[in-house]
């Protein structure tokens, strides 16, 4: 039977020790959503996860392989850390190569505390086509460490544009029910192992679908207007993000974990193209097919194995807690629309329709709030 992979997408894990080894923490009913920033050495390499499903091997965008005539070189890895050096181990992020060349959108949490980061573009079997460092990095001014306020968003200048490989445009509308193509340099799994998703596959860019079942206000209202306990305090003050769950094959219905919630909805999954981001796909991209261009419509943002301790009856909606990306787990990605004013700033390219909303005086990029890790 195939199973849907969990696509490995960076996360950034809000604590220090999570961050350190690039996985979710096992749900329990007190435990919200976190990125992880995983950290990833040749020692982290073990054999790809294969359980019930088609092997992550199978999941890998290879040379050559296009979407909808659309080759997608343009989605970055992002090596980093804060000592100065890549050579004892890194954080492991992704990104978008936006349009122009010259500019990478990505997550603020991977883009708010290094000293040192390499840009890889084209990645098959670990060589890149092409390699960037960071001329600056613009982190949304909002952003202060808090998954709460939609405002998870970064861009990188690099050290000299990429002229070879083709950029994305962004989207400037609100996705909500709209389906997406995943991508991300992160770890693989399967959604139906107890096995965390693992760097077997390190080296390799990979691909799933999902949806943008809702926005994360309107998941986190129709919660509480459950009585769902343990929810914390969330806005869409800075921008919205857009929600998904990990469906399944095996039993989607009970995996629906948004299509549990009275007032949500949210159908059973996209059967086996379905995946989810993990470790390592954070800032990487959820892409929507326009009729003539994929454009760049979510940041990823952060994971929750929201199930534990909410809801469990008649059976819990998680597949597995030792699996921070299994079957009926949850997601979030900033939503881009909510940022093309900020993003046409920093880049000086407004995208069409933005002109409009343009204000007097936004060409200039304020002083932006920066987050240092915990150590």
């Amino acid at each position: 039977m195939e199973v849907e992979l969990r696509y490995a997408n960076k996360l950034a894990l809000v604590t220090a020790v999570a961050a350190a080894i690039g996985i979710m923490a096992t749900a329990q009913a007190a435990v919200g959503p976190s990125t992880t920033i995983g950290i990833y050495t040749e020692a982290d390499m073990l054999s790809p996860l294969t359980g019930n499903n088609t092997t992550p091997s199978n999941w890998r965008v290879t040379s050559g392989m296009t979407f909808n005539g659309t080759n997608f070189d343009g989605v970055a890895r992002l090596r980093f850390d804060n000592d100065g050096s890549l050579t004892n181990g890194a954080y492991i992020c992704s990104g978008t190569l936006l349009s122009g060349g010259l500019y990478v959108l990505t997550a603020a949490h991977c883009a708010d505390d290094f000293n040192v980061m390499e840009l890889a573009f084209g990645v098959y079997g670990g060589v890149a086509a092409e390699t960037r460092s960071v001329a600056q990095a613009f982190v949304h001014p909002g952003w202060s460490g808090s998954l709460s306020r939609g405002n998870d968003i970064a861009i990188i200048q690099l050290n000299a544009p990429v002229t070879t490989i083709q950029g994305f445009n962004i989207s400037t509308s609100n996705d909500v029910g709209q389906e997406f193509l995943i991508m991300g340099h992160g770890t693989t799994g399967v959604g139906n192992s107890t096995a965390a998703p693992n760097w077997g596959e390190y080296g390799w860019m990979h691909w799933g679908r999902n949806k943008a079942d809702a926005t994360v206000v309107q998941f986190l209202n129709a919660a509480q207007a459950q009585g769902i306990p343990s929810l914390g305090t969330w806005s869409n003050a800075d921008g919205e993000e857009y929600v998904s769950d990990y469906d399944g094959v095996g039993n989607p219905t009970r995996h629906n974990t948004l299509g549990r919630i009275t007032g949500l909805v949210s159908n059973t999954g996209l059967g086996a193209d379905e995946a989810l981001i993990a470790g390592g796909d954070s800032g990487g991209g959820d892409f929507v097919w326009n009729g003539s261009q994929w454009l760049v419509s979510g940041v990823h943002s952060w994971g929750w194995q929201f199930c534990g301790g909410r809801l469990t009856t008649p059976d819990s909606c998680d597949f597995s807690t030792g699996n921070s990306s299994s079957w009926g787990d949850v997601s979030g990605s900033t939503a881009v629309f909510s940022h093309a004013e900020w993003i046409a700033t920093v880049t000086g390219v407004p995208e069409p329709g933005t002109y409009a909303m343009m204000l007097a005086g936004l060409g200039v990029v304020g002083a932006l709030a920066r987050r240092r890790k915990a150590v």
